[in-house]
């Protein structure tokens, strides 16, 4: 097993919040202009490459999309219409896995962007110009803490669910492959997907992604071809990556996630695949696995088909990032604070009971209290100071 590392490298405001103490109005203006104060790591960009194992697959043996270390730093966007080939790594078919490190703990977050924590980029792109018609080859994506501080993924694995794994014990699956290339019992028929080093009999495991949408190369969205909320998240390779515009930096771009519950790409979001630590689950059990964030995550291609001339369904991967706040008001994560901020906090106005822990709705959750309600005003209020009129 190989270790590669990189570098150091308006709809108003709301007749709820009218109804409350007229210092909310100005304690919410304080909210929009006061900016993060977290410290930043060295890299906000995956550095480290702890396992490479690709299962077969037609470019598993192209050294332009089987170099493990393409999955370090930051990516190369392609935009939605166009997935990027040249900075990719392939995976293989189903089970064919890359395990990559940090160079600190990606922390879950609350006041990120839509609550996402990570990102992962990918190579997928829209078919046909409709977000819900997507060139995708889904991968399941795993998180670690290193509990015993000892720098290896040697600490137990947690399973980010995503829409389609209701239940990860009846969805694991292992593969067994051969080189027997004139025995059809075992895949792969061609010699050239071998990964090289692999010989003999060998198996891959994962959790299976399996019938509509992904037995088809295009996904299209279970909620209809004109749909506005996703029927598909929580796993890798999935949306497009947004090309890098002009003038910004990639390391203050490429950190900024995509609403992953609504169709397209978030104004001012570097799109790819974000996912909330708090989703992460025992896949023994089920249960919420209850992290404080992650030091290494592993991504598995999680579909089995090889579709016609097209070739195996393969996960391809860019890089992985650690969001990172921008503004504190920025509650729509479009890199900016406006009236769309304002509408959407207001929305999420909706008092005690109403559990926001996997909503949209989550960054505004100040008081960490699973609802979103005035005492998020008032803790905001506490933290920060009374701005007067």
């Amino acid at each position: 097993m190989s270790v590669v590392f990189s570098g150091r490298e308006c709809r108003g405001w709301g007749a709820a919040i009218r109804a409350q103490r007229p210092s909310s109005l100005f304690l919410l203006m304080a909210l929009l202009l006061v900016g993060s104060s977290a410290a930043l790591a060295d890299s906000p960009f995956a550095v480290g490459v702890l396992a490479y194992d690709p299962a077969p697959g037609q470019f598993v043996n192209d050294a332009q999309l089987n170099g493990a270390s393409k999955s370090l730093g930051a990516p190369i966007g392609g935009g939605s219409g166009e997935g990027n080939e040249l900075g990719v790594v392939t995976l293989g078919g189903f089970g064919g896995t890359i395990t990559l490190a940090f160079d600190h703990t990606v922390r879950d977050d609350h006041g990120n962007p839509f609550g996402l924590d990570a990102i992962v980029f990918g190579n997928s792109f829209w078919a046909a110009a409709n977000a819900n018609r997507r060139w995708a080859e889904a991968g399941i994506i795993e998180i670690s803490r290193d509990a015993n501080s000892n720098g290896l993924a040697d600490d137990p694995w947690y399973l980010i669910p995503g829409s389609h794994v209701a239940d990860p014990v009846a969805q694991y699956a292992v593969m067994t492959w051969d080189d027997n290339f004139g025995d059809a019992t075992n895949p792969p028929a061609n010699p050239f997907w071998v990964p090289a080093g692999d010989t003999g009999t060998w198996t891959t495991e994962g959790y299976l992604l399996e019938g509509a949408p992904f037995n088809s190369p295009v996904l299209e969205n279970p909620n209809g071809l004109s749909a506005d909320v996703e029927g598909v998240f929580g796993y890798a390779d999935l949306s497009p990556v947004a090309a890098l515009p002009n003038g910004v930096a990639a390391n203050d771009f490429y950190v900024r996630p995509d609403d992953a519950l609504k169709v397209g790409i978030t104004d001012g979001s570097a799109g790819g695949d974000g996912f909330d630590i708090a989703w992460a689950i025992d896949p023994a059990t089920g249960e919420a696995a209850d992290l404080d964030g992650f030091d290494f995550v592993r991504i598995t291609t999680a579909i089995d088909l090889i579709a016609g001339a097209l070739g195996e369904i393969s996960t391809e991967i860019d890089a992985v990032a650690d969001v990172r706040e921008t503004f504190v008001g920025d509650v729509d994560g479009d890199g900016d604070v406006d009236l769309d901020d304002h509408a959407y906090f207001a929305d999420c106005l909706q008092g005690p009971g109403v559990t926001v822990a996997t909503s949209p709705c989550r960054p505004m959750d100040f008081d960490d209290d699973g609802d979103v309600d005035l005492t998020d005003v008032q803790s905001f209020q506490q933290v920060f100071g009374t701005v007067a009129p």
